[in-house]
This record gives structure tokens, sequence and C-alpha cells, in this order.
């Protein structure tokens, strides 16, 4: 974590100086840019640590941006994964959980939308926000309610990914359950347990 931080460090302070480079001198003061990472616990197991690390930065512009990221240390190894490595593919995890996965997608964007989804209707405008969506596109994010082995998953979609930056970011979670476990790694399998 501290070589990463010296890392987008550096790389923040090498984009503020092109930035300022490119600047007209009397506009060099409208200039700004942020970059903030924090880490959480989600869950400790024997052999995982599992962090998320909300994002924000801001580079110019109406707004800035956040994310999530997933990071699994592994204590045994010594080694860092993302979430969604402990699984076989994005595809696999998908028919794991199957339509709940849309249907719970879907329930939320009715929440903050006002209106139930139709995921039939024509896209006009090509967003893809009223489509179910993958995995593939989420940060996956895994839990235990008892500290021994991963019982729940969490699947994050950032803005823009099921809708408009106005509507924020959905975070969906699920139980493991015998679908979900067939769907993780075999070399990880032994980590996750049904809930």
């Amino acid at each position: 974590l501290a070589a990463e931080r010296d890392k987008l460090l550096a790389a923040e302070k090498a984009d503020w100086e092109a930035s300022v480079a490119e600047c007209p001198a009397d506009a060099v003061s409208c200039r700004n840019r942020s970059y903030a990472m924090t880490w959480q616990v989600v869950a400790d197991t024997p052999r995982f640590l599992s962090l998320s690390g909300d994002f924000a930065t801001y580079t110019g512009g109406a707004h800035g941006m956040y994310g999530l990221r997933s990071l699994v240390w592994d204590k045994r190894a010594r080694t860092a994964l993302d979430g969604a490595a402990l699984f076989r593919s994005p595809e696999a995890l998908d028919a794991a959980l199957g339509p709940k996965l849309c249907a719970a997608l879907n329930a939320e964007r009715a929440k903050r939308r006002g209106a139930p989804v139709d995921p039939q209707a024509p896209d006009e405008f090509g967003t893809g926000f009223d489509a179910c969506q993958s995995t593939a596109d989420a940060t996956v994010l895994v839990g235990s309610a008892g500290g021994k082995a991963f019982d729940r998953i969490g699947i994050w979609f950032g803005p823009y990914v099921a809708g408009s930056y106005a509507e924020g970011a959905y975070e969906l979670d699920f139980p493991v359950d015998a679908a979900v476990l067939k769907a993780v790694k075999p070399e990880y399998a032994a980590a996750f347990a049904v809930r």
C-alpha cells in the first residue's frame, strides 16, 4: 500500500506540473486537482484480509470521479489479489448469481428513479443504464460474517456503469450459496463457505 501510495503521489505531482506548464500564466490559480484513497477492512479470515479502497479524484470539469477497489491479501502467499481473481471468470460469477443480480440491480434502480426499470425498452442513447450488468464491469468484494470464511460477496457498480452519475454507485450484497461456490477457483474454495 505504501509503494502504491508513493507511485500515485508521484503521478499526481507529475500531472500537476504538466497542467501548470500548459496553463496560461494568468489562469494558473484556477487550476486544481485532487486524489484521495481510503482503505477499510471488509473481512479478516485466517488466510485472507479483504479490503475495500474508496477513492475520489478531481482533474477539472463539472465534477470529480470516485470509485471502489478490492484488494485481498493472501497472508500465506504474501500476495495481493483483486476480489474478482478468486473466481473462475466474470461469466462464471454472472451465471452463479443468475437472475437475482439483475433483479437486485433493477429493484435498486427503481427506488432511485421512482419508476420500474424495463430492461427490454429501447436504449435510444446507448447508455446501457437499463440493461443487466456484468460483474466484469464491477468491483467484487468478499466478506465474512464470522471471520472464518468468505460467506458473502458485494458487487459494486460505479458511476456511469449501471446508471447516470447522479444516481450514484450501486452496491449489491449476496450470500455465498452453492452456485457461487462453484464459481470460485479450486485453489480458493476452502476460503469460502455457504451462508
